[in-house]
């Protein structure tokens, strides 16, 4: 019986061209295993602008709205396969969803 040997994760970070604040730019980091990717913002846009009152909602609701995930954490988020969706065009959806939800979450200030 052969052991089962877990996959080598690939991570890389991509810089989007969009900025919380000057000086802060908004990258994406895409981990691959095997044909399986994960692109996520690591929760940059909450970890800037905090969590006030009612911060989880509005991540929801700003989330839903870019059709993308958000993790208790406060981390937007979206699960791939190789061959589906051009990871491109969900890398700069996942920096869009992180900024819209930066500045979404600084109005609740």
């Amino acid at each position: 019986m052969a052991l089962l040997r877990p996959m080598d994760v690939v991570e890389t970070t991509i810089e989007s061209g969009l900025d919380y604040t000057e000086g802060e730019a908004v990258h994406v980091r895409v981990r691959q295993r095997g044909r399986r990717f994960e692109l996520l913002d690591d929760g940059r846009a909450v970890e800037l602008a905090g969590r006030p009152a009612g911060w989880r909602e509005r991540a929801n609701a700003v989330a839903e709205a870019y059709d993308l995930n958000v993790n208790r954490e406060g981390v937007v988020f979206v699960p791939a396969v190789e061959g589906g969706v051009d990871r491109e065009w969900l890398a700069g959806r996942v920096a869009e969803t992180s900024l819209a939800l930066y500045d979404a979450l600084l109005e609740l200030e």
